[in-house]
């Protein structure tokens, strides 16, 4: 922008820069969920955003993209099928794409750009951790948003909880979704931004505005309903378990139609388990392979009440004042604990007292009425 001012000697031109650069390095697709929110708003604050995307994910393969409309960059470091599917294919493709990632970082936008700039890192994933190692080699200033949440056991979840610790030493805005994980950086170098609530809620209240894309849950929007997701290694490992808790929920299907998300992990054991057929057989059930973000909210929001093993599953229904049953003995998020969602806490028969009592757990809707995306907007608008 180009302004004019009076002095002595005539007119003055003086160069002012207004749009502030913005970057946001992205690993996965859950990371993008929560991240899409902060984005828009940073673009409707009048700031350039760029995306710098880790390939941990296939980013291009999801409907946000599109919503997003990037005024800025999108940086691809690495593709996900290079991505060996084990542990060391993972580690290996980490150590490869963090010693690379500087070198293509400052040829797509100059060291210079890149000084003392905001990068926005999220959540708790390898590529979290990834982008604040390269931000620091770039001297960059690393802002992570949903910081600060802890299980306080380095081993469960692993790698997560080792990720969040090693992103935290390297912040200097750390973005804390409610008072207990503000509280947990209380010794935290850099500073601490209290958001109230998860940006998960702003990405929530969009889904709301979505048009539903999968004809599947197109058709069972307005039945009786409850979803069953299973998903975690420790839980799908545990075949006694699994098969304990599957026949708790064929005898709840009997009440209500039951939809089983299938995420490949979870396909795979039914099918070890000879059970898959005889699931796509049953009246009561609808299995229903992973869709996307917005008709999965969709999926949720018109059930009765979930069980889900997922962590962002319990910040989601908690916003939304679903029931909810998570099938975890310990979790890292506080959210809707003792008023929407039940830890099963190991005990078997905590499944059917939560379902003959479920509709206690209904709880008053938050979509809406807050916007953690905007501040967070207004504080990387004033570094």
């Amino acid at each position: 922008m180009r302004n004019e001012i009076e002095t002595g000697r005539g007119v003055q031109l003086i160069m002012t820069e207004t749009q502030k650069k913005i970057y946001f390095f992205i690993g996965t697709e859950a990371e993008l969920i929560k991240v899409f929110p902060v984005i828009i708003a940073c673009q409707k604050a009048g700031n350039q955003c760029h995306l710098i995307a880790s390939g941990q994910n296939d980013l291009h393969k999801s409907r946000i993209l599109d919503f997003i409309q990037l005024n800025g960059k999108y940086v691809e470091l690495s593709k996900e099928e290079s991505i060996q599917k084990s542990a060391v294919g993972l580690l290996r493709w980490f150590l490869a794409v963090k010693k690379k990632a500087p070198k293509i970082i400052r040829e797509q936008f100059g060291a210079e750009a890149l000084t003392g700039a905001s990068l926005v890192v999220h959540g708790d994933t390898v590529s979290t951790m990834m982008g604040a190692f390269i931000a620091k080699k770039l001297r960059m200033r690393v802002c992570h948003v949903e910081a600060g949440l802890r299980s306080h056991n380095l081993l469960n979840p692993f790698p997560e909880e080792i990720d969040r610790l090693i992103t935290s030493r390297l912040t200097s805005v750390h973005f804390a979704p409610g008072n207990l994980p503000a509280r947990n950086l209380d010794k935290a170098k850099g500073k601490v931004i209290n958001t109230k609530y998860n940006t998960i809620l702003d990405s929530l209240s969009f889904s709301r505005t979505v048009q539903v894309m999968t004809e599947e849950v197109q058709k069972i929007q307005g039945e009786d309903y409850f979803v069953f997701v299973m998903h975690r290694q420790e839980n799908l490992m545990n075949k006694e378990f699994f098969v304990q808790v599957l026949s708790q929920v064929k005898q709840f299907s009997r009440q209500r139609k039951c939809v089983l998300i299938l995420h490949k992990i979870t396909e795979n054991k039914l099918r070890e388990l000879n059970l898959l057929e005889e699931l796509r057989a049953d009246e009561h059930f609808l299995l229903l392979s992973r869709v996307d973000y917005f008709d999965f909210m969709k999926l949720l929001d018109g059930a009765q009440y979930v069980i889900t093993d997922g962590g962002s599953n319990q910040e989601e229904l908690h916003y939304m004042g679903k029931p909810c049953l998570i099938m975890r003995k310990t979790t890292e998020r506080q959210e809707g604990i003792g008023e929407n969602a039940v830890m099963y806490g190991g005990k078997i028969e905590n499944m059917r007292k939560f379902v003959e009592q479920y509709r206690s757990y209904q709880k008053e809707c938050l979509l809406g009425k807050y916007s953690p995306s905007k501040k967070i907007c207004e504080v990387l608008g004033r570094l």
